[in-house]
């Protein structure tokens, strides 16, 4: 178990939000960071997954959105 130090507003609303979910305050930051890892998690899975279509995109003759719609509109990027 490690501390934590939290700005003193954010503790009581986390304090507020647990008593009203009746969970410790505890259970409450563990759940919250470990959906935010998760998220995290899924993000760089996403970024993965954009950075692979967009070089097999580029292999092909794609062009980028924004140079593509720039050449559209005749602007330039």
């Amino acid at each position: 178990m490690k501390t934590l130090s939290v700005d003193d507003g954010l503790y009581g609303a986390m304090e507020a939000a647990a008593a009203r979910d009746g969970r410790s305050v505890q259970e409450l930051i563990t759940e919250a960071i470990g959906v935010w890892l998760e998220d995290a998690s899924l993000d760089d899975a996403d970024h993965a997954l954009i950075e692979f279509a967009r070089a097999e995109a580029a292999e092909q003759g794609g062009a980028e959105f924004e140079a593509f719609f720039d050449s559209l509109s005749g602007t330039s990027g």
